[in-house]
């Protein structure tokens, strides 16, 4: 597979490289952009030539989701992560974002508390906050290089009867930690001794380096998967953010009929001509395609550690486990947060989401997305290299 090729993505609408959405979030139009979350690479050929045939046909009337849309699905996370869901348990939805603001609404009152573990994306804070939720922060520990949850502090939020969900990251979006089974099951004893139910947004969960393994958080236990909401997609592992919609897997059956009751009523559960085939043909013929692409971002990821070692040493690489997201210290530069966005945008030329986006606990970190051609990889590395020198 040649994901070394580089595509020209201005000649359609791609939000990453519009010149009016770089000035407004980074004050600069004309900037190498690394940081919303899609990939630059081609989605797999057997996902392009299914979307062809099927543009081909030439009617696009309305459509229902196939047995074969579901079983490849059902198929992929047993196949590849170990993981049986029950065809009932899997729900449509528009995004993870809107199923999680669907969720809180119906799950907790306005002023609960919603635990968020940051440093941690950005939109998840814009969503508790528009519903009216409190954000109750449960921070991660950086402890020599690697990210860790402060169980006792977790312990203590979740105790707390005002405080309804947490929100769950795994692989953890921006730190790059695949939460392994030891870690999911201290998350699970704590939240179920305190009633507190679980979002666990697993939508980069394919997106896995060796040896380190993605265990689905509902998985564990018939328990634990009757406490928590699992938000699962193509859309990251295969490049199809803006064709695909998501899902999310609810085993409780209550809560179930609860969502999907709401579906229904606000009519977020028709299928797409195009979501169907995509979705269908990523899952059912997209395994080879995936273990490349993970070679080829292993790659990257050791072409970077290498090129600061030996050309930026005061920039360091939190070496994630999984994700395309490579999240960044500059803490070493002892410059603050403003002074850290003039050197990526102005003297750089760079597009990183700044890490105070993420939380405070994210100031003097920034957020960069390695799914390019590693050419352009380099000539961003380049550009970094000359305005810290």
């Amino acid at each position: 597979m040649n994901f070394d090729t580089q595509i020209d993505r201005k000649i359609y609408p791609a939000q990453k490289w519009n010149p009016t959405d770089l000035a407004q979030h980074f004050g600069h139009d004309n900037l190498l952009p690394f940081w919303i979350a899609d990939m630059d690479l081609p989605a797999p050929p057997e996902v392009v030539s299914k979307l062809v045939a099927r543009a081909e046909h030439g009617i696009y009337g309305y459509e229902y989701r196939p047995d074969s849309f579901y079983d490849s699905v059902i198929d992929w996370y047993k196949r590849r992560h170990g993981w049986l869901i029950k065809r009932p348990y899997i729900q449509s939805c528009p995004g993870a974002l809107s199923a999680l603001a669907t969720l809180i609404s119906q799950h907790s009152d306005e002023g609960d508390g919603i635990i968020l573990q940051t440093p941690v994306f950005f939109e998840f804070r814009l969503v508790v906050r528009k519903n009216k939720r409190k954000i109750v922060k449960n921070p991660l520990k950086l402890v020599d290089g690697r990210y860790e949850i402060d169980f006792e502090d977790l312990e203590a939020k979740a105790a707390d009867p005002r405080n309804k969900l947490l929100i769950l990251c795994n692989p953890h979006n921006p730190v790059g930690r695949v939460w392994n089974r030891e870690e999911l099951e201290q998350i699970a004893h704590i939240c179920q001794k305190h009633q507190v139910l679980v979002f666990s947004d697993e939508i980069h969960g394919d997106i896995v380096f060796q040896p380190n393994r993605y265990i689905p958080y509902a998985s564990l236990s018939e328990r634990t998967g009757d406490h928590s909401f699992t938000a699962i997609s193509p859309a990251k592992t295969f490049n199809l953010a803006g064709m695909v919609d998501g899902m999310i897997v609810i085993p409780n059956e209550q809560c179930r009929q609860q969502y999907d009751s709401f579906a229904d009523r606000f009519q977020i559960n028709r299928t797409n001509v195009f979501t169907s085939i995509a979705v269908e043909a990523a899952y059912a013929e997209g395994d080879v395609w995936l273990n490349s692409l993970l070679e080829y971002l292993a790659q990257s990821l050791t072409l970077m550690k290498e090129y600061f070692n030996q050309h930026i040493p005061q920039v360091k690489l939190i070496e994630p486990d999984g994700t395309y997201l490579a999240w960044l210290d500059f803490r070493e530069l002892s410059v603050d947060a403003k002074e850290l966005d003039t050197l990526l945008t102005q003297k750089a030329g760079l597009a990183l989401n700044s890490g105070y986006w993420f939380g405070r606990e994210g100031a003097g970190f920034a957020r960069m997305n390695i799914a390019v051609p590693r050419k352009v990889l380099l000539k961003a590395l380049d550009q970094l290299r000359y305005a810290i020198s």
